[in-house]
């Protein structure tokens, strides 16, 4: 029994070790070029009230309660509420939108948006920053993240980027 006991301990020990050895912090960034002035991009990012027409993270928001897919989001320019995900707009800078993403359970994320110009184009950048604790299964959880995200983030770009070119 006390080498049962010593085992499982020894093992917990080297578990905790190795997911110790995983960053605590992890991001996923997208990056699009579109056909549009910089400082039309960063209109429609820093009014959350737009957010709803082209981010597939808050379309894809579920209400906690129910489970159902919450279609219209409740927003102002600075803060969006959608399902279990509250937005806020933190700082805007000439080139730069920093967001505060906070999902019920009180867990919040950073989103990063940087804007430059190229040729006319803007270039976007979204990066999503998320700070880990030391819980094993949340960092093996985290290395889902771009997979589980990615796609989103890229759709969400996409649509943004429709919404803002010429037709």
């Amino acid at each position: 029994m006390k080498l049962f006991i010593a085992s499982v301990i020894i093992l917990f020990g080297v578990v905790f070790f190795l997911f110790a050895l995983f960053p605590s912090t992890i991001s996923v960034s997208r990056i699009v070029r579109i056909d549009a002035p910089a400082d039309s991009v960063f209109r429609e990012i820093a009014d959350l009230r737009t957010w709803a027409t082209w981010n597939m993270l808050i379309r894809d928001s579920r209400d906690s309660k129910d489970g159902k897919l919450v279609s219209v989001p409740s927003a102002d320019s600075s803060r969006l509420i959608s399902g279990d995900l509250t937005v806020s707009l933190i700082k805007k800078a000439a080139d730069s939108i920093i967001t505060k993403w906070q999902d019920r359970s009180g867990r919040s994320f950073t989103g990063i948006y940087l804007i430059t110009e190229s040729n006319g184009q803007a270039i976007l950048q979204w990066n999503l920053a998320f700070h880990l604790r030391w819980y094993p299964w949340e960092k093996l959880a985290s290395m889902f993240y771009d997979k589980q995200l990615g796609p989103l983030m890229e759709q969400s770009l996409l649509n943004l980027r429709k919404t803002l070119e010429p037709a």
